[in-house]
């Protein structure tokens, strides 16, 4: 901070999921911008100061590695002409729809001893190839005569004359909701990084079915994150939800699918179980590291280890096939046992000393 550089911390790419791609042409992360707002069903005027405010991201973009850093909320509320609160429910519906990812919190001057804050770090992120802004072909000519491109500004907070009619029923929310990523995280392994922590909260959230785009997973990743940091594993936390610390014999039923805030009902589900993990079953007990590897590389011993004494006993000669000469050479030496057992037999007991 005081050298005026911005050097976030080294492993921030370890806060980006794995299926998402950090853009680091400015070209890219505009087209990427304009096609996320032209899905919203927004004023016009909300249109122009959200894309305003999220161009100066773009301004600020690193074009080697894609970090916008130094960007304060002030300075993005300035450039929309909106309040710090507007900034705020900005970036929430970035993260939301996949378009920026905090890879570094913010942090004040007093907690870092220096003599100006620290703005958080960002980066904007993708669920698709970029196209190549090199080629002409993937770049949109410009229409100098778009609505969308040039919206009149209005200074009313009410909606124009021409969008009276049509007026949307779902109150501007996003029609066209994108269908979350499938998750298989482990359900007994305990979740250490960012990306294992977001796979971990998909797969909890498909398994109570809440995995519909409506349930913004950034909330869910923030309410679980305590659990994870705990030691709580996947399997723990479904048992946490349908039971109670006090009760584990009786289920407390199925209030998510229709709550009005299914994560709220969650965190509150969970919330008798703080401090209370101990009182799992061990088989519900979270497990350091991938167990399914473990699981894998001892299957697999077992399977070598048997396939070698397989090789063993077919390396083994063959056992000679019984014949009718070899079983009775077999009965004439079984039958000369017999004899010299019975010859010796016959002669200590003539060897005995006779009764006086």
């Amino acid at each position: 901070m005081a050298s005026g550089r911005w050097d976030p911390h080294p492993g921030w790419r370890n806060r980006v999921d794995g299926d998402l791609i950090v853009l680091i042409d400015q070209a890219a992360a505009m087209r990427r911008i304009e096609q996320l707002v032209d899905a919203e069903l927004w004023r016009a005027d909300k249109r122009e100061s959200w894309t305003r405010m999220l161009r100066q991201l773009v301004y600020a973009m690193d074009w080697t590695t894609g970090l916008v850093c130094g960007v304060t909320r002030e300075k993005l509320a300035a450039a929309g002409d909106r309040g710090l609160r507007t900034v705020t429910s900005l970036l929430a519906w970035a993260q939301d729809v996949d378009l920026l990812v905090v890879v570094e919190t913010g942090a004040s001057k007093e907690f870092l001893g220096t003599p100006t804050n620290r703005a958080p770090a960002y980066v904007l992120v993708t669920n698709q190839q970029p196209a190549d802004s090199s080629s002409d072909a993937n770049v949109a000519p410009p229409d100098s005569e778009s609505a969308q491109l040039n919206p009149p500004v209005e200074q009313s907070c009410h909606l124009p004359h021409s969008s009276v009619g049509s007026k949307p029923l779902t109150e501007g929310r996003r029609l066209d909701l994108r269908p979350r990523p499938n998750s298989d995280w482990p359900i007994w392994q305990i979740p250490t990084t960012p990306a294992q922590r977001s796979a971990a909260a998909t797969t909890l959230l498909a398994r109570i079915g809440l995995d519909n785009p409506s349930v913004p997973v950034w909330r869910a990743r923030a309410l679980l994150h305590p659990w994870w940091t705990a030691g709580a594993c996947v399997a723990g936390l479904l048992y946490a939800i349908d039971h109670h610390p006090d009760r584990p014999a009786q289920t407390r039923g199925d209030a998510l699918r229709s709550a009005t805030d299914p994560l709220r009902v969650l965190g509150y589900r969970l919330s008798a179980w703080i401090g209370q993990l101990h009182r799992l079953s061990p088989e519900l007990a979270g497990r350091h590291g991938d167990y399914r590897a473990q699981q894998t590389a001892r299957v697999t011993k077992r399977v070598a280890a048997a396939e070698q004494k397989r090789a063993h006993r077919n390396a083994q000669p063959p056992a000679p096939r019984s014949t009718a000469a070899a079983r009775e050479q077999a009965r004439t030496a079984f039958a000369t046992v017999l004899a010299d057992r019975a010859r010796r037999r016959t002669t200590a007991t003539d060897q005995l000393p006779s009764p006086q």
